[in-house]
């Protein structure tokens, strides 16, 4: 090398010695020795020389760049440069030609669909998505317009191309006039919800104890609008021989008595038959309720032919007796003499009833009768058990009772069948008031009882556990008492007095009509109607209550008659009805729409498939529904829009979304839908309101 070159390299050499500590043996690094010097750098004779025994860099710009490593005194191969710019629409490389990187744009297709993923292809390891594919119905954005099946998926959002929705109601809103309704109207937002009227079916149900049979009034007219054998003898229960005459105490007749209404105004008859086999029957208030038995496509039930009020027996078609298809069922209930007394429907529909003699209250199925729960009744003393004579349901979900001998109440939890303690009003006015006659429940939950054996009633306060009595010198023997909901109690009174002679018989005086108003509140405002001076017609009131209308009814048992009363005004008129009637339960729905478990309804048609079977598999709702409220869906479908009529209820449906495809569904395959839409309050001053309701189908063929 040149002088110059050499004296250069020879001090670089001394001074990299003496930073390796002096280090002689350049064949030996140390191991200390963390110097490395780039070949790069230096030329041929330069450190790389000295340290590797040569230049390490072998001048390719594409493998990287060479070091050598002092540590072993060896070259190390350098590391390949990266040439990626980040942008996936080229090919990176390193150009050996050029000594450089190399960045070439190209149509990359990975997936050969003609479209790179640099064309726009949103998915280039897909076919089945470019731009310019029509979308189908695969769960894949195909045109790669980041939408997913839009436009090809169907109503139920799904691929399936028989399966639609039908939303109710359509572009013109709810219409409450129009559809077969009830107690409902609409609001501006043009929701539907619960009116004032609730649901109406303007009946009231008279049981006629001496011959077994319920009369159906309409209270609107007075007049006879059916009339009913109180039991079906179907075979499956042990009930006495329609018409039997009642007999009591020698048994005889099925001797029906209280009637408690549901709020689709069916009616439940308590059957007492003494010493017998004591039933209850369930009889449908709309035709549409009742049951084809002969399957002739029509409902054989009780109508006023002729027109003229009367259900006589003498004209064809007026009473059917046991082919009246709307007898729906009669059920055994207890023993033999179990003297079935009290009967009420709780707020969630199930039908309560109490066994006199057996101290017992049975929970009953509303649909089938069938027994869901047996609750013994606390005993009134070591010897005697609460006997239960009337009863009433109240808003929070309980059952009251009331026992006649001595004026007691006792409320069982519906939801649990537990029976509260007993709660007794003796004591707290003269002894002849110990006993009991009707109950009642009022707009505050406050539960009533008649005095009977004396003039008076009692009222009970569930919080704090109060009684108060309320004097009525002047009403004579209280029997029925009922509510409404303007905070008036009416009470019924069938005689004068009543006489208990020494020797325990009771001698009643000669039977009069009369009403009694008195305000819930105070207990003040007593208004009589149906005094000496001024009598109503009629003879023996037991019974009363009020019709939809605000008129009140009185069940006259010795004049064989009902008789309607303005209580604004006093004006009275009386209709005949069958022989001894002898009710005082809630006859007409009225405490149970108003108090218990206020309800209204509207019903809706939609239809399914054009052709074959439909599969109905889902509904849904969009409503409000606070805490007291709830919504309930019964369904039924069949062939035609005309025979929905006939067909059975599927039912109800209380959450949403609901599967109709299970129980209670399923729901037959006829393409025309009828939906059921019942709204329920708790009877405070919130209710529910629904905006549309929708059911979901699906066409398989």
């Amino acid at each position: 090398m040149p002088a110059p070159a050499a004296r250069a390299w020879i001090a670089l050499s001394c001074l990299l010695l003496a930073a390796c500590g002096a280090r002689t043996d350049l064949s030996k690094p140390s191991d200390r020795d963390p110097i490395v010097v780039d070949a790069g750098l230096t030329d041929g004779g330069g450190v790389d020389a000295a340290i590797c025994g040569g230049a390490c860099s072998d001048g390719v710009f594409c493998n990287g760049e060479e070091i050598c490593d002092p540590a072993t005194t060896s070259c190390q191969p350098g590391e390949a440069p990266s040439c990626d710019d980040g942008d996936e629409c080229t090919i990176d490389a390193c150009d050996r030609a050029r000594d450089a990187c190399a960045n070439v744009p190209t149509p990359r297709d990975e997936d050969r669909d003609g479209v790179g993923a640099c064309e726009g292809d949103c998915d280039d390891r897909e076919p089945a998505r470019r731009p310019g594919l029509d979308e189908t119905c695969d769960d894949l954005d195909n045109d790669c317009d980041a939408l997913v099946d839009e436009g090809v998926r169907s109503p139920c959002d799904d691929c399936r191309p028989g399966c639609d929705r039908v939303t109710v109601p359509g572009e013109d809103g709810w219409d409450p006039d129009v559809a077969p309704s009830g107690g409902v109207e609409v609001q501006p937002d043009g929701s539907l919800t619960l009116s004032s009227t609730r649901t109406e079916t303007h009946f009231a149900w008279i049981a006629n104890t001496l011959f077994g049979t319920i009369t159906k009034v309409d209270t609107r007219t007075g007049r006879q609008a059916a009339e009913y054998d109180a039991v079906l003898l179907d075979g499956t229960n042990g009930a006495r021989p329609p018409g039997e005459r009642c007999r009591n105490p020698m048994p005889g007749g099925n001797c029906p008595s209280r009637t408690a209404v549901d709020l689709r105004g069916a009616v439940y008859v308590a059957n007492r038959a003494f010493l017998n086999q004591g039933t209850v029957t369930k009889i449908a208030g709309l035709e549409a309720d009742c049951v084809d038995r002969d399957g002739d496509g029509v409902i054989q039930t009780s109508r006023d032919v002729n027109g003229n009020g009367i259900i006589e027996r003498s004209v064809p078609g007026e009473f059917l007796g046991q082919a009246d298809e709307c007898l729906l069922w009669t059920v055994d209930v207890g023993g033999p003499n179990g003297v079935p007394r009290a009967v009420a429907v709780d707020t969630s529909g199930s039908i309560w009833v109490g066994l006199h003699e057996a101290s017992t209250a049975l929970q009953l199925e509303a649909a089938t009768g069938r027994v869901l729960r047996t609750v013994s009744l606390p005993r009134t003393n070591p010897f005697t058990g609460f006997r239960p004579y009337g009863a009433v349901g109240d808003r929070m979900g309980n059952v009251w009772f009331v026992e006649s001998a001595s004026g007691n109440i006792v409320s069982v939890d519906s939801s649990t069948g537990a029976a509260g303690r007993i709660e007794s009003a003796r004591g707290r006015g003269s002894d002849p008031c110990s006993s009991s006659y009707g109950i009642a429940l009022d707009q505050r939950g406050r539960v009533w009882v008649a005095g009977f054996l004396c003039d008076s009633v009692f009222r009970f306060e569930p919080v704090p556990r109060r009684w108060r009595e309320f004097s009525l010198p002047d009403s004579g023997v209280t029997r029925g008492i009922a509510a409404d909901g303007s905070g008036t109690i009416y009470v019924a009174s069938s005689h004068e007095f009543i006489e208990i002679t020494p020797t325990g018989e009771v001698l009643f005086s000669d039977p009069i009509s009369r009403l009694t108003m008195l305000d819930a509140d105070t207990g003040g405002s007593v208004r009589i109607v149906g005094t000496a001076a001024a009598p109503l017609p009629g003879l023996g009131s037991t019974g009363v209550g009020l019709d939809s209308s605000g008129m009140v009814w009185l069940i006259n048992q010795d004049s064989s008659s009902a008789t309607r009363v303005d209580p604004t005004t006093g004006a009275a008129r009386d209709f005949p009805v069958g022989e001894s009637p002898y009710t005082y339960s809630d006859f007409t729905g009225f405490a149970l729409r108003t108090f218990t478990a206020p309800n209204g309804f509207i019903r809706q048609v939609v239809m399914g498939c054009a052709f074959g079977p439909t599969e109905w598999e889902r509904l849904t709702w969009d409503a409000s529904t606070p805490p007291g409220t709830r919504i309930e869906v019964r369904v039924r479908s069949a062939a035609t829009e005309a025979e929905l009529g006939a067909a059975t209820w599927v039912g109800p449906f209380t959450s949403e979304p609901s599967d109709l495809a299970t129980p209670p569904g399923p729901i037959d395959p006829g393409p025309f839908l009828e939906l059921e839409i019942s709204l329920f309050s708790d009877g405070g001053a919130i209710a529910p309101a629904i905006r549309s309701a929708t059911v979901q189908y699906n066409c398989p063929i």
